[in-house]
């Protein structure tokens, strides 16, 4: 008998474990051959850093004041949802949230919201609304993604008559057909319980033939998405005009960046306009949430390069765009995120968190 449970159990890891790791695995590799096979022909790395280099001081301190104010306003959206939460649980919430979905390929999604509704608990918000803001943060987010390189390029064919013409644009397309499906989706969800089930019911369909094809167990969705009318629908009809302003000035924050070292090599706006920034920005951001590596490595480096290019700058200035966004922006948040998390950690083994409960 316990010959046979032992060989059980490593099968088990195993199928667990395979996909996940082949699709890591295929990942990187798709992530090197972008580095090896298409950056040579529209990115200059050399020319990138010599044009990084280039930006006079001032404007390298613009590039670290936006960087900072950036870093310092994603957390607002905790702040938001939850009434009288304190800026330090807040910001905790969100960087960690933030490194883990990005950092983590294929699963950072799940662990991050898991790991976000442990943090506002554990800092005394109360667990029905910490659920709720929690799902409120991952559908705004959710929706900023898909609705932004739509929007944007709607914007760009309305005032600059002009058009993209490339798989990019198909890429905003199916965009626009996500957000619009996924807010006529949470609407429903959100008017009433019966709503939230038929929709929960809907969605098994897809979600049972695809988990029947690896023959594992689905999630139960439908009693998810009744949760989720249950513990959010209160709150997002009192609190969504903050939670979707404070929303779009995290999304959007970092684009100040952009716009800060573009300034300093003289990018713009004689190469670019507002509106194409926006674009090739809001695209990155959505090939962002392409878990091929972390931080969307590879894909959103080749989106943000090729458009800037595509719209007239030039290929020195776009590379240094990227570099300089992944060098004062990306990675300091992810440094951020890991001190974040570490100091939930000092905290819980300390019991500080033991406050007033917030939003009770």
């Amino acid at each position: 008998m316990s010959e046979a449970t032992g060989e059980v159990k490593p099968r088990s890891k195993l199928r667990k474990w395979l996909p996940k790791t082949i699709l890591m695995i295929g990942g990187l590799v798709v992530v090197y051959l972008l580095f090896t096979q298409v950056f040579s022909k529209i990115g200059d790395f050399e020319a990138g850093f010599e044009a990084a280099m280039s930006i006079p001081v001032g404007w390298f301190i613009a590039i670290i004041v936006t960087s900072l104010f950036s870093i310092a306003v994603y957390p607002l959206t905790a702040n938001a949802a939850v009434p009288g939460l304190k800026y330090k649980p807040a910001f905790i919430d969100r960087q960690a949230g933030l490194l883990i979905s990005s950092g983590v390929p294929w699963a950072g999604g799940p662990l991050a919201v898991g790991m976000q509704y442990k943090i506002l608990d554990t800092y005394g918000v109360e667990r029905k609304r910490a659920a709720a803001a929690v799902a409120a943060d991952a559908v705004w987010t959710y929706m900023m993604t898909f609705g932004l390189p739509a929007l944007s390029l709607l914007l760009l064919f309305v005032i600059e008559k002009k058009s993209i013409g490339t798989t990019y644009e198909i890429i905003a397309i199916v965009a626009a057909g996500i957000f619009l499906v996924t807010v006529v989706v949470i609407a429903i969800a959100l008017r009433s319980a019966k709503g939230a089930a038929k929709i929960g019911a809907l969605a098994e369909i897809p979600v049972r033939w695809a988990f029947g094809i690896v023959k594992k167990t689905p999630p139960d969705i439908q009693t998810t998405v009744i949760g989720f009318h249950a513990t959010a629908a209160d709150m997002i009809s009192k609190r969504w005009w903050p939670i979707t302003w404070t929303n779009v000035l995290a999304q959007l924050s970092p684009m100040l960046v952009i716009f800060a070292a573009l300034f300093g090599m003289g990018g713009f706006p004689g190469e670019l306009s507002v509106l194409e920034v926006f674009v090739a920005y809001s695209v990155a951001l959505l090939l962002a949430s392409v878990p091929l590596a972390p931080g969307g490595l590879g894909t959103v480096d080749l989106a943000l390069i090729g458009l800037l290019v595509l719209f007239g700058a030039s290929s020195g200035h776009a590379t240094a765009v990227d570099i300089i966004w992944r060098a004062f922006l990306y990675f300091p948040q992810m440094i951020v995120g890991i001190m974040a998390l570490l100091w939930f950690f000092w905290d819980r083994r300390k019991g500080r968190p033991k406050v007033a409960p917030v939003g009770a």
